[in-house]
């Protein structure tokens, strides 16, 4: 049996017709002639082999044939018309994705409640770790719209925008029997003598120049390996307090001779203002203080206890 030919517009003009009654009214409806109105209806009763109207003075009345197409055809409509409004929203929905980069010490509650955030307003949200350097590298190449660093107190010229978030405390931490046969507290001498564990990458200098107090560094940035590493003894770390070091296998947070007042560092959030994503990204940007407010403290408290 031959495959039968017809075209979108033959059934949008066969309902049109339905709907109208008469072959003139849907021409005006759809903005076209009567003449290829009754071409398009004449081509799709020829392609079905039988008529689908009975003229009845001016208007046209549906056979049973037609009746029975009818049916078909106005569900058919339904989801042409629910097929275009799901293709013209795609521009839209394609926008509502964001891409952050985060420094390896952003706080994992903030990040997970910042995840939470962005499910529950339909968001398709990705998150991954870099260092400064890689991080303003992304958002210039447009691989990332908002970045969360830490502050390097220099100029960022017109291609970025920073916002301040907020301060992470940081401590001395090692395995218990690391500085065991140390004097207490533990100098600055004696920890440049062991090796130090850091997070961010010496190619990242004025993180590390921060953060690097050891000439002996050994750099990890997944967490999971750095807690191996401390807990083996390896190397002691200058880490955030919300990492909770001090629970960890056999690991403590060190007692030197600095103490550990005043050790912190400052996060800021960066962003390209050019971005086609602008919009949605300043709203992300300002959520992102509430968000911290509420669950990076509530973090310090658990982490002092």
């Amino acid at each position: 049996m031959p495959a039968l030919r017809y075209s979108f517009s033959q059934i949008e003009a066969f309902t049109t017709i339905v709907e109208t009654g008469t072959i003139a009214k849907a021409a005006v409806l759809l903005g076209k002639d009567r003449t290829t109105i009754r071409d398009l209806l004449d081509y799709l009763e020829d392609a079905l082999g039988y008529t689908l109207f009975v003229r009845e003075g001016r208007k046209l009345l549906l056979t049973q044939q037609g009746q029975q197409l009818h049916r078909q055809a106005h569900l058919f409509m339904r989801q042409a018309q629910a097929f275009e409004s799901y293709a013209r929203g795609l521009p839209v929905a394609i926008e509502e994705e964001l891409v952050l980069v985060y420094d390896p010490f952003v706080p994992l509650a903030f990040l997970q409640a910042v995840i939470s955030e962005m499910a529950q307003k339909n968001i398709r949200f990705s998150a991954w770790s870099a260092t400064r350097d890689q991080a303003e590298a992304a958002l210039k190449n447009g691989l990332a719209d908002i970045a969360i660093c830490q502050a390097q107190h220099r100029t960022l010229g017109n291609e970025m925008e920073w916002q301040a978030l907020g301060n992470v405390e940081l401590n001395f931490y090692a395995a218990k029997s690391l500085f065991r046969d140390h004097p207490q507290p533990v100098t600055l001498l004696n920890l440049s003598l062991v090796p130090q564990l850091v997070m961010h990458h010496v190619n990242d200098e004025q993180v590390s120049r921060r953060l690097q107090i050891s000439g002996k560094s050994l750099f990890v940035n997944d967490r999971a390996i750095l807690q191996h590493q401390l807990e083996s003894g390896v190397g002691w770390g200058f880490l955030p307090t919300h990492f909770q070091a001090q629970r960890w296998r056999n690991v403590q947070a060190l007692d030197t001779e600095v103490g550990n007042q005043g050790l912190n560092i400052t996060l800021v959030t960066l962003w390209n203002p050019g971005r086609n994503k602008q919009a949605l990204a300043e709203a992300f940007i300002a959520s992102l203080l509430e968000i911290w407010r509420s669950t990076y403290s509530s973090s310090r408290s658990f982490a002092a206890r």
